[in-house]
């Protein structure tokens, strides 16, 4: 009995897939059939027609940016997306049975229709593997869909707000390369929440740069001859403000607190004071040298900079207080005649006397007293200057 039902299961699951088999290759065949039909004396070099009680003459292309891939590069970013756009095409008009289930046609590769010739103006268009990137459907009422990925080479600039956050922000901006405004009109697809003139991936809302918003507008191109349509979307990402702290601000300001140390410990201990005035200065040093110069903005720099003039300041004040630091002086007592000792007179320590010399300050070591103040002070001015004019 088992042995049945499972014979029967088996019957009707290969049943229904050469149904479905025999149903797609149908509708393969009456697609081929009506884009046969639809291009056999279509022009694809002309501009589909004006439509009907049309208030003008240009074609409304409807846009719309999905952003799937980011990789950050030192003053540029390679931007991975998909250009969506949308137009009217009354030529591609297509009558079909309802009972084919047919809502839509994709156009194959081979096969070519007008479409906007669309580039983008602020950026650099990188070649890539273009197979399988450009997808084309047609509706019955010749209203056309088309999605392509292009690779653009994108500059961005940043907008610091020191030294909570970090973001970035590049433009998108696009326009026809040959019709000008007469011919074609460009418009962001805005139906929110469902579309919006700017996507991105998940991938994107995640991780050390997520996406924050995007700004869509529309800017028209003036040229010598002719003025064209464009429109443009300003994107912004944001790191988050632990990713701020911890990246550059609060190490930087460990390297600096830590060249502030050996104002504490006395001038005659050389192997504590030598790694507190020297190491934060160095490291420092070396993040210059070796960093590029495009690798950090211009409000951290300036930090950075100040980091590495003050510890500096300390390096030197270390070594003003080996020079005229403190001097010790020692007198000594014979305790008997040289001949009871051949190798010479023992002696006897009786007073050990320290010349602070230009360091002293009430017994203290006085370069350091004033370095103690002087330092701290200096930053918090420094910083005071920076959060009102610099950031």
């Amino acid at each position: 009995m088992r042995s049945l039902l499972l014979l029967l299961a088996l019957i009707a699951l290969f049943g229904l897939v050469s149904s479905q088999k025999a149903f797609h290759s149908r509708r393969l065949g009456t697609e081929g059939q009506i884009v046969g039909r639809i291009l056999s004396e279509y022009d694809p070099s002309s501009r589909p027609p004006v439509r009907d009680h049309a208030d003008n003459s240009a074609i409304l292309v409807i846009t719309n940016i999905f952003i799937n891939r980011l990789i950050w590069q030192n003053n540029y970013a390679e931007v991975d997306l998909y250009l969506r756009q949308q137009w009217q095409d009354s030529r591609l008009k297509y009558d079909v049975d309802t009972r084919e289930g047919i809502d839509e046609i994709r156009l194959p590769q081979n096969r070519k229709i007008w479409e906007p010739d669309t580039y983008f103006t602020s950026g650099k268009e990188l070649a890539g593997n273009d197979k399988g990137s450009k997808h084309i459907v047609v509706e019955p009422s010749g209203y056309v869909r088309s999605s392509e990925r292009k690779l653009l080479e994108l500059p961005y600039t940043y907008g610091t707000m020191f030294p909570f956050t970090n973001s970035r922000q590049f433009t998108i901006k696009l326009g026809s390369y040959q019709y000008d405004i007469d011919d074609i009109v460009y418009l962001w697809a805005n139906s929110p929440p469902l579309v919006n003139p700017i996507e991105v991936s998940q991938d994107l809302l995640r991780g050390d740069l997520t996406f924050e918003e995007a700004s869509a507008g529309d800017c028209v191109g003036n040229y010598t001859v002719g003025v064209y349509s464009c429109i443009d979307a300003h994107v912004y990402f944001s790191a988050s403000t632990l990713s701020g702290l911890m990246s550059w601000f609060l190490p930087s300001l460990f390297l600096l607190i830590g060249s502030w140390l050996h104002f504490w410990i006395h001038g005659s201990w050389s192997v504590p004071r030598t790694i507190s005035s020297a190491v934060p200065f160095f490291i420092l040093a070396a993040y210059y040298i070796f960093m590029r110069e495009d690798s950090y903005t211009q409000a951290q720099g300036a930090w950075l900079g100040f980091c590495l003039v003050l510890t500096f300041f300390s390096f030197v004040e270390y070594f003003l207080v080996i020079c005229c630091g403190g001097r010790r002086s020692i007198r000594y007592k014979t305790l008997s005649g040289q001949e009871e000792h051949p190798m010479g007179a023992a002696k006897e320590t009786v007073e050990v006397a320290y010349d602070q010399g230009c360091s002293s300050f009430r017994n203290n070591n006085g370069i350091d007293v004033i370095s103690r103040v002087a330092f701290p002070i200096v930053t918090v001015i420094f910083l005071v200057i920076y959060f009102i004019f610099i950031v």
